[in-house]
């Protein structure tokens, strides 16, 4: 039998990988498609252990590149759920690069994603409810609420 309710702290997802040179765009740092594919692969990490099945990316809301992400850099990008529908979940990722040599780290982008689950035959699907448990994840659901709101005033 399937949990009506998940923790906040369930609904994560983690992606780590090393920027190599094929990866470039042509001032020699990560290329933004790369950065997003890696985006796009946390929050379905994120999503699919949060439905506890498929799960699809429905809209990449906002991707804001704050700084460069050099070759070499160790890219780390952690997705949190932060509020579900019916079968959508919203879904934030912030990315990470590391010096790998000194140990030095920046968060370098963030991103909110929506994803929706699906059922056997493809058509979406009811997810468990997002239970925040401490008073920082009830602020991250509250905004991930209103920012819910103020997309569907658009």
């Amino acid at each position: 039998m399937e949990s009506t309710s998940r923790p906040m702290s369930h609904s994560t997802g983690t992606i780590t990988t090393f920027v190599m040179p094929h990866m470039q765009n042509i001032r020699g740092d990560l290329f933004g498609g790369e950065l997003m594919a890696l985006v796009d692969q946390a929050a379905a990490v994120a999503a699919i252990r949060h439905a506890g099945g498929p799960a699809v990316t429905a809209r990449i809301d906002r991707v804001d590149f704050k700084e460069r992400i050099p070759v070499g850099a160790l890219v780390t990008c952690i997705a949190t759920v932060d509020f579900v529908g019916n079968s959508s979940m919203d879904i934030t990722v912030d990315v990470y690069a590391e010096k790998v040599s000194t140990g030095d780290r920046r968060h370098t982008n963030t991103a909110h994603v929506v994803f929706v689950a699906l059922d056997e035959e493809g058509k979406p699907k009811r997810v468990p409810r997002l239970m925040p448990e401490s008073d920082a994840d009830r602020e991250r659901y509250a905004r991930a609420e209103e920012h819910r709101r103020t997309q569907k005033r658009r």
